[in-house]
């Protein structure tokens, strides 16, 4: 099966970043790439990231008191922790930032299927018919998320924008390796080398945008 990119670049981030600035630097990142790079990051403690378009006061109902920040991507409430979270910025140069948002995000969930499989040979892509509605993205699983038995293990969202795509994503595999999740997806991996302008871009969203009431209640 042909991977969704030529060429990505792979970048292990283990600096430690609150929840504000772990979603400045995914946005920050598809502002600044001029290809496609693939950040895989942890949390340094708890959090929920939840959807653009979802409400706060319904989030804090589900939350646990968790700290909480809103995603500019789209999709449901997700808990941080455990998890292998992936941030995917595709330039609008590249091929596969031109599709529609059903086929970028089956793509993906294709590509990193085939890494997957690796560890949970009976994970597989969720069928339409076994979709469900609700509030909390790894209890409503959604078309082309993937499962393995009756568990949800990867969920996302995707944000297109003039820059391109983002794709924002939860991946529950303990023992996913960064570079074998790059190798699902592009044909062509290097190592991402992050430029001080990068930085200088994530600190500035996380304090005008991701840290401020404004936007955690925007809904």
């Amino acid at each position: 099966m042909p991977k969704i990119l030529s060429h990505l670049q792979l970048w292990e981030d283990s600096s430690p970043r609150t929840p504000a600035g772990q979603m400045a630097c995914d946005e920050a990142l598809l502002h600044f790439c001029e290809m496609p790079v693939l950040r895989v990051y942890r949390w340094t403690a708890p959090a929920v990231t939840f959807g653009y378009a979802q409400r706060l006061a319904a989030v804090e109902s589900l939350a646990r008191r968790l700290p909480l920040m809103r995603r500019w991507s789209g999709g449901g409430m997700v808990f941080h922790g455990s998890d292998v979270t992936l941030a995917l910025a595709i330039p609008a140069s590249e091929a596969a930032a031109s599709g529609s948002s059903r086929d970028i995000y089956s793509a993906i969930h294709e590509g990193l299927l085939s890494a997957i499989q690796k560890y949970l040979p009976d994970s597989r892509l969720v069928l339409p018919e076994e979709c469900r509605c609700g509030p909390v993205c790894f209890e409503s699983p959604v078309a082309f998320d993937i499962i393995a038995g009756a568990s949800k293990i990867c969920g996302g969202a995707l944000r297109r924008s003039k820059a391109g795509v983002l794709y924002q994503g939860s991946l529950h595999l303990p023992g996913a390796v960064p570079a074998e999740i790059a190798n699902s997806l592009a044909a062509e991996v290097s190592r991402f080398e992050k430029a001080t302008a990068l930085q200088a871009s994530i600190d500035k969203l996380a304090s005008s945008k991701y840290e401020t009431p404004a936007w955690l209640a925007m809904r």
